[in-house]
């Protein structure tokens, strides 16, 4: 009788071992599914402000390149 109740009061306490750890495991998958949605979005949107800094960064070559041409240089003397 003492063995029966030792059995069921250790497996009510596994049982509730390993819905807490179910729970703690699935809080902690959400957390990392939610990283890796972010990462994601994160990641587009700096793609496409890179792609933007390029188009930036030659439209000013271009501009330098045309008032560098009709800049007169000064003659030192």
């Amino acid at each position: 009788m003492v063995m029966g109740n030792f059995t069921e009061v250790t497996v009510d306490a596994l049982v509730n071992n390993v819905s807490s750890l179910t729970t703690f495991i699935q809080a902690v998958g959400g957390l990392i599914l939610i990283y890796i949605v972010f990462g994601v979005i994160n990641s587009v949107l700096n793609r496409k402000k890179g792609k933007e800094l390029s188009k930036i960064n030659k439209n000013l070559e271009e501009i330098k390149v045309l008032l560098g041409g009709k800049k007169k240089r000064k003659k030192k003397k």
